[in-house]
């Protein structure tokens, strides 16, 4: 991992400790940090509150349509996990990462492929975070390259995911 990686999970770590005792104040600044070094289109945070997914933080690039960030933050504000068209429901659903792909109609990820495309985004990560085996939230990405587990991209998201996971 490298020192930006480091400080950057760090980060989060600090951010995520401040949200579990009510305070939001870092959350935007780390997931600022988190776009601009990806290079993504967008990224995502999100807690489980009960039944739900509430969304802390969405950070875009500046060239992304108003319109489509305003629609993604009020259609996944709060979501329930029953909503498994959405990758940041299905990787809290299921315990696992989960990538979507434009193509993902096919995968049963028919809501993540309609906001990549709004997005200019080619693929989608959404990682759960997990204590105790269960979800207590999601930290997705969406990028204009696809990627696999092997990419700077999918490790920095997965460092991220299993310090916050502790």
């Amino acid at each position: 991992m490298s020192q930006d990686d480091s400080v950057l999970v760090r980060d989060f770590q600090k951010a995520w400790s401040r949200v579990a005792t009510g305070s939001n104040d870092q959350v935007d600044a780390v997931m600022s940090a988190l776009l601009s070094s990806t290079g993504a289109r967008a990224v995502g945070w999100w807690r489980r509150v009960g039944e739900e997914l509430e969304l802390l933080s969405f950070q875009a690039v500046a060239d992304m349509p108003k319109e489509a960030q305003v629609g993604f933050m009020a259609a996944t504000g709060r979501v329930a996990m029953s909503r498994v068209e959405l990758g940041c429901v299905r990787a809290a659903a299921e315990l696992r990462p989960v990538v979507a792909r434009e193509d993902a109609a096919q995968r049963g990820l028919t809501g993540s492929a309609s906001w990549l495309a709004r997005f200019g985004a080619g693929q989608s990560l959404a990682l759960p975070i997990l204590r105790d085996g269960l979800a207590v939230g999601v930290l997705a990405i969406a990028t204009a390259d696809v990627f696999d587990e092997t990419s700077t991209t999918w490790r920095t998201m997965a460092a991220i995911v299993e310090e916050l996971s502790c």
